[in-house]
């Protein structure tokens, strides 16, 4: 007998839209490159299929097993999440909808507020739209923090599309430690030392399977310090 909810087809249903938009998404930045014969976006496809697949597996263990079949984590975040608002509330999925259009407002945001304010720089890299993006990034973080506060399911859905639209100007050296600790925050730990030695070896795992071992292009950035920073990181483990 099935033992699926609304709730697991709604989130499996919303990780599926999620690799479509991507995916159609990718043909933006596909394009070949000279030392690496799958194109520019085989690895961020790829990371797509991997979750794909792994929303499909989810769909199929939660109607087997039903909620028995989370993590004892992500029981604990949506435990904390249930002391502190109601998820059937209107209110649960207010939050939840803003903390989930908060990247996609990120994405015209910084080019609104730079006509607003008659920035004339505002070409990838230039000074001008640069600090505006990341005042915007900065107002739009504070308010992802507010409102996860309350509702840890929703942040835990937000916080890699946040990572993604934040990714092209802010570089993946730069966000990936912020984006390991928000992960193991979300998923209930909090044991600083252990978020302190789990961190370093995930980046640093990171960076030598993607720049040692694959030599994939990670995005830099395109907005200082953030840029200079991602450019630092490559020189270093090149």
């Amino acid at each position: 007998m099935s033992k699926l909810r609304t709730g697991h087809i709604v989130e499996v249903a919303f990780w599926l839209l999620l690799v479509l938009f991507f995916f159609v998404y990718s043909f933006e930045f596909n394009q070949d490159i000279e030392i690496y014969k799958y194109g520019a976006a085989m690895w961020p496809r790829a990371i797509l299929l991997l979750i794909a697949i792994a929303a499909i597996g989810q769909l199929l263990d939660q109607r087997r097993n039903g909620d028995r079949s989370s993590s004892n984590t992500m029981a604990k975040a949506h435990e904390d999440s249930a002391q502190e608002s109601d998820n059937s509330s209107l209110g649960w999925y207010v939050s939840t909808f803003i903390l989930l259009a908060i990247p996609f407002i990120y994405m015209v945001l910084p080019e609104k507020a730079a006509s607003l304010m008659s920035v004339t720089d505002i070409a990838p890299g230039e000074a001008g739209i640069g600090r505006v993006k990341i005042i915007c990034a900065a107002v739009l973080f504070a308010i992802y923090l507010m409102f996860s506060w309350r509702n840890h399911v929703g942040a835990i859905l937000a916080l890699p599309i946040f990572f993604a639209a934040l990714l092209e100007d802010m570089g993946f050296y730069a966000l990936a430690p912020v984006f390991i600790v928000g992960i193991m925050i979300l998923m209930g730990e909090r044991r600083i030392n252990r978020m302190a030695m789990i961190m370093p070896f995930l980046y640093g795992l990171l960076m030598l399977f993607f720049v040692k071992l694959l030599y994939v292009g990670l995005p830099t950035g395109n907005v200082r310090p953030f840029y200079d920073f991602g450019n630092w990181v490559v020189t270093l483990l090149q």
